[in-house]
């Protein structure tokens, strides 16, 4: 976890570099996963595959076209997976990803924000019947606190990806799953382009 974080704080410390004076910090919040199985025809059961609470962490940087378009982009460490419900036993079932949203952003006043964009993720470690790669379309919105301090609201639907069975496990069908996020975060400003234009007005 520490060589993860000092990665995360690489990427965002060379992309204000990189990019120049950009909007950017720090972010945590809380995951609501479901891993949605379908074409399975009688091959798992209804408690195969139960929704899970966890978390994602990470960073972000935003550059403003205007005073109403934007650029984000992300990089996350999030947990995503689910439940797995058998004979009243109960497996907590761990993906574990590193995600890149990147997100057109638009503000219709200082306050608010609503973002859309792809989101890219590879999966470090967790279920082998899982594809290592994951691609969904994400939309959200947030609320600008304060100069240091943004909450926000993003939902997160996977593409569908077939499930790594062999063909003795698999029974004929061809089994599809879709990543489902809904998140909830809160984020902190470390650099923020509008505090150092009110410092220094032109």
């Amino acid at each position: 976890m520490k060589r993860l974080l000092h990665l995360i704080l690489f990427i965002f410390v060379f992309s204000l570099v990189s990019f120049g004076q950009l909007k950017g910090g720090l972010k945590g919040g809380v995951n609501f996963c479901d891993l949605i199985v379908s074409k399975s025809g009688d091959l798992f059961s209804d408690q195969s595959f139960k929704g899970k609470t966890s978390y994602h962490i990470g960073t972000y940087v935003q550059k403003s076209f205007n005073d109403q378009l934007a650029w984000q982009i992300e990089v996350l460490f999030s947990n995503k997976g689910y439940i797995n419900e058998h004979e009243g036993q109960k497996t907590n079932v761990s993906l574990n990803y590193i995600n890149w949203p990147i997100f057109i952003v638009y503000r219709p006043i200082e306050l608010l924000e609503f973002e859309l964009g792809p989101e890219f993720g590879y999966m470090i470690s967790g279920d082998e019947m899982i594809s290592n790669f994951d691609m969904g379309i994400d939309i959200g919105a947030r609320v600008n606190i304060s100069n240091k301090f943004n909450a926000g609201l993003r939902y997160s639907q996977g593409l569908p990806f077939k499930l790594k069975l062999d063909k003795a496990e698999s029974s004929g069908y061809e089994p599809s799953y879709n990543n489902s996020v809904f998140q909830i975060y809160l984020g902190f400003n470390l650099v923020n382009d509008s505090q150092l234009k009110e410092k220094n007005p032109e």
